[in-house]
């Protein structure tokens, strides 16, 4: 073995190791085989990645949401454990329980993750590459390179572990950001594949649902990886912007490939003031989405409509 091969190795140890789930037998819970009927039978879902405070996922459990994405840890990144997860999926008035997805950003590196480390702020990993100026301490990754990819596999295995029904991968769009890798489009296909291959060897159920990056469901090697579509910023720019018809027509067209695909579509558009946000949950529902309007910070779950 090779000195490179033994030290991705050893990465790869030390990152499972973070994780605490390495070795970990895991069984999928006995409604994992529903999923995909649950999935296609939502109508709302909602979106909170900051501000649990003291209740956690309390607000997730009281709500009538049939999915609902929330950070794969607590405001202090403390991953949340099955009973919380498995509680926030019980809905109040009985019945199938909601979908629970986690969130993980695989094209970007964030420097209040629990895998971040210290020196990176002064000796910087290979595969870390620039500050993005609009998100302080969010930082372009080379996303294709097996260091990074080793930390968020192991960073999907806490997802796993926590229980939740799937992951919400953000970022997916990050080879936009990467002119200077010729294959980088196609490198996140690989990755997004990667992920799904890797979550479903363990929960062959889990559900895979990237977020923006719509057009590359015309890639046919990525559409048998991944189940749904979240996708931001349809109709209403952050905040209480309209987007251009334009953006509204190539997103429309993409969406439908998607569904004729039989993958659900999940709209998140960035509003709090009337009649905008009626006017949006209108438009997206009357073109087959399922919409949910909050605010830019998702730091409350707002309700559904």
């Amino acid at each position: 073995m090779t000195t490179a091969r033994l030290g991705l190795l050893a990465l790869l140890l030390v990152a499972c190791s973070s994780s605490g789930t390495a070795g970990t037998t895991f069984t999928p819970g006995p409604d994992a085989a529903t999923r995909p009927e649950r999935l296609a039978q939502a109508r709302t879902w909602g979106y909170q990645l900051t501000g649990y405070g003291t209740g956690g996922l309390d607000p997730v459990r009281r709500s009538s949401f049939d999915l609902v994405v929330v950070d794969a840890g607590d405001d202090d990144g403390t991953p949340w454990t099955p009973a919380d997860v498995g509680a926030a999926a019980t809905r109040p008035t009985g019945g199938a329980a909601r979908l629970m997805i986690g969130y993980l950003s695989i094209g970007a590196a964030e420097n209040y993750r629990p895998y971040w480390q210290p020196d990176w702020n002064t000796n910087p990993p290979p595969w870390l590459l620039q500050e993005d100026p609009a998100w302080p301490g969010s930082f372009n990754v080379a996303y294709w390179n097996a260091a990074w990819q080793a930390i968020m596999l192991a960073q999907l295995d806490r997802v796993i572990e926590s229980g939740f029904d799937g992951v919400y991968l953000d970022l997916v769009d990050a080879y936009e950001q990467n002119p200077q890798q010729p294959t980088a489009r196609a490198d996140m296909v690989r990755w997004v594949c990667t992920l799904a291959a890797h979550a479903r060897a363990r929960d062959p159920h889990f559900l895979i649902i990237p977020q923006n990056a719509s057009e590359l469901i015309r890639d046919p090697g990525y559409a048998p990886c991944v189940d749904a579509l979240g996708n931001e910023e349809t109709f209403v720019y952050a905040m209480n912007t309209p987007t251009e018809a334009a953006r509204q027509t190539t997103l429309l067209s993409d969406y439908a490939l998607w569904k004729a695909r039989g993958k659900p579509v999940f709209a998140i558009d960035y509003a709090d003031t009337e009649p905008l946000v009626t006017q949006t949950y209108a438009r997206a529902r009357a073109d087959g989405l399922i919409p949910y309007v909050t605010i830019r910070d998702v730091d409350v779950l707002t309700p559904g409509r």
